[in-house]
């Protein structure tokens, strides 16, 4: 891969990997999504039960299988595009470590800490009279609701744009949970609008999959992550670039 970054040498490498190897990337994700599947009928199954020792185990499955099949998929890519893409596929060198899966388990958990944070706390704000006002108001007035919402969207898709990375990071640089966010958000710093552009057309790719009946996603789904990992793999040769050979991975 060339040591430059543009959207369009993104989507042409992303395609070149992805249709040489469909049949291996849509195996993977196949065998991932029945495996979690499963996996998730089981937890669900597990947590049912008022014991708490066995709804921790229920949710310590479904976090621990949904790392190894996210992170399994990334380390796969990294191997088609670093290896010979001819080599024999070998299930053990895309098995994450187990440093790599506690590492993204925790970024996930405190994510979902975010998120019930926030829930609590707008819970918390809905008996105050002053806050159901304000919500009232937001609500009759359309344009305030519009405002209001595209600022949340707006911080969201920020947020996501400077931390996609984290799990690359984790893989590629066997990077701990913190320094992966911080690799991230250092390495997009001066790359806002391509990658806004790479994740509007992920966005795109993915909604067309589901458009035709569900059945593209088969094939949107595997080429929009690899579109993501060359997508770090350019920063990072970009940033090597930029800096006078300094390297983001330690």
């Amino acid at each position: 891969m060339e040591n430059t970054f543009s959207v369009k040498e993104v989507l042409q490498t992303a395609w070149h990997i992805t249709r040489n190897n469909l049949l291996v990337l849509m195996g993977y994700s196949a065998v991932a999504f029945v495996s979690l599947a499963i996996l998730q009928f089981a937890s669900a199954y597990i947590m049912s039960t008022n014991n708490a020792v066995l709804n921790f185990v229920g949710l310590a499955i479904v976090l621990v299988g949904n790392s190894i099949a996210t992170l399994g998929f990334y380390k796969l890519t990294f191997k088609l595009i670093d290896d010979n893409e001819n080599d024999d596929f070998d299930f053990k060198t895309i098995f994450p470590s187990w440093k790599n899966i506690s590492s993204f388990i925790s970024i996930t958990i405190f994510l979902g800490f975010i998120v019930s944070t926030i829930t609590l706390i707008y819970k918390q704000l809905q008996p105050l009279s002053a806050f159901q006002s304000f919500v009232h108001t937001a609500k009759s007035t359309p344009f305030l609701m519009g405002a209001l919402g595209l600022l949340a969207f707006l911080i969201l898709v920020l947020a996501i744009m400077r931390f996609m990375f984290f799990p690359c990071f984790i893989v590629d640089d066997n990077s701990s949970s913190i320094e992966s966010l911080r690799q991230s958000r250092e390495l997009t710093y001066n790359n806002i609008s391509r990658i806004l552009t790479v994740l509007l057309l992920v966005i795109g790719f993915i909604a067309a999959g589901f458009l035709c009946l569900g059945v593209g996603i088969i094939v949107t789904y595997p080429f929009t992550n690899v579109i993501l990992v060359v997508t770090y793999r350019k920063l990072v040769y970009s940033y090597g670039i930029e800096h006078s050979g300094e390297q983001i991975i330690k």
